[in-house]
């Protein structure tokens, strides 16, 4: 189900914080959200924010919930592209600036979300924040092709960990197996087993979701 109602400007610490708002004051920003194309939608559990084959017509913020977005390969498997999860992300907002005709992506809510939708031209107070956005989003999805790009898991794993550590080695609360296997597109099986030989190995130190990096010179090979 979804819910469907104007705006307003409730939640402005939502929007302060978001980066499509970022440098903006409250007033600037009031105007914006007051535009007729602005809306904001609830949607429950379960449901998408847009299909693989819709016509993209809206850019989408996250006021609060969790938004999945996700890519079937011919033999149907589903691929996780990413997870929305912070207040004031974006998604679906490259598809107005390059001519896609359709999405070739789904955005599902994984939980009871709600959602700042808006429709139409992009008012142009917000290009210099959009283009701060895709050069962001354009490093990070070369860090995901990195990981993509390794012939095997425990070089996935080494290149996945190698770009989230800490200055002390440590990743910490990053270890939710089922995220990281999608995110490699490998099977959550398979990915134990191999966390769990590299710890039998002295490689990794694991402690429920926290990782520290026992021996670099081991570590360092996969790279």
């Amino acid at each position: 189900m979804i819910k469907d109602t104007k705006i307003g400007v409730k939640g402005m610490e939502v929007w302060k914080k978001s980066p499509l708002f970022h440098g903006m004051t409250e007033q600037k920003i009031e105007e914006i959200l007051m535009q007729e194309q602005c809306r904001r939608k609830k949607y429950e559990k379960g449901t998408f924010v847009f299909l693989e084959g819709d016509v993209p017509k809206s850019l989408f913020l996250l006021i609060q919930g969790k938004v999945t977005i996700s890519q079937s390969t011919m033999s149907g498997r589903r691929i996780l592209l990413t997870d929305i999860t912070r207040s004031g992300d974006l998604f679906g907002e490259v598809y107005l600036f390059i001519g896609k005709e359709a999405y070739d992506m789904d955005a599902q809510a994984v939980e009871d979300s709600e959602v700042l939708e808006i429709a139409g031209e992009i008012p142009r107070v917000l290009w210099q924040n959009m283009l701060e956005i895709f050069a962001k989003k354009a490093y990070l999805m070369n860090q995901k092709v990195k990981v993509l790009g390794c012939a095997s898991i425990r070089e996935k794993i080494v290149r996945y960990l190698f770009e989230r550590k800490n200055t002390d080695g440590t990743i910490r609360g990053n270890l939710v197996r089922e995220e990281m296997a999608e995110y490699m597109n490998v099977t959550r099986p398979s990915l134990s087993r191999e966390l769990g030989s590299m710890q039998k190995e002295g490689i990794l130190e694991i402690q429920g979701r926290d990782i520290r990096i026992a021996d670099w010179e081991k570590f360092e090979m996969y790279l």
